[in-house]
């Protein structure tokens, strides 16, 4: 089976969440930057406590990570997990933390050392 690309991660990424289609278009084709417009949507999700559209967004990010080709492995690790806050003080938003799955959480921990509750 193929590994998931990036034109699948924005078919499904403006599938399920089509406000972000122009900020997504606006990239020009930057895959970073695309799944950066993918985090700063996933990011005020959590501080707006819509934790639906948070875990949506997570198990998105997480198929991709695992799933993916080696651009996307990489542009989700980089340009989505390791720049993601979940909040301060810390304890504030444990939900988001607590709803990532595994890969995502594993990711991180990689990159910062730390969990980030």
């Amino acid at each position: 089976m193929p590994k998931r690309d990036r034109s699948q991660f924005l078919r499904e990424l403006k599938a399920a969440f089509a406000e972000i289609t122009s900020q997504l278009n606006a990239e020009h084709g930057l895959l970073h930057f695309e799944v950066d417009v993918f985090r700063r949507f996933t990011q005020r999700a959590i501080f707006d406590g819509e934790r639906d559209t948070a875990v949506q967004c997570f198990l998105l990010a997480a198929t991709y990570l695992t799933e993916g080709n080696s651009a996307m492995r990489n542009a989700i690790d980089v340009s989505f997990v390791e720049p993601m806050e979940f909040g301060s003080p810390p304890n504030e938003r444990r939900w988001a933390w607590e709803a990532l799955p595994e890969v995502l959480k594993n990711a991180y921990v990689a990159f910062h050392g730390k969990s980030a509750v």
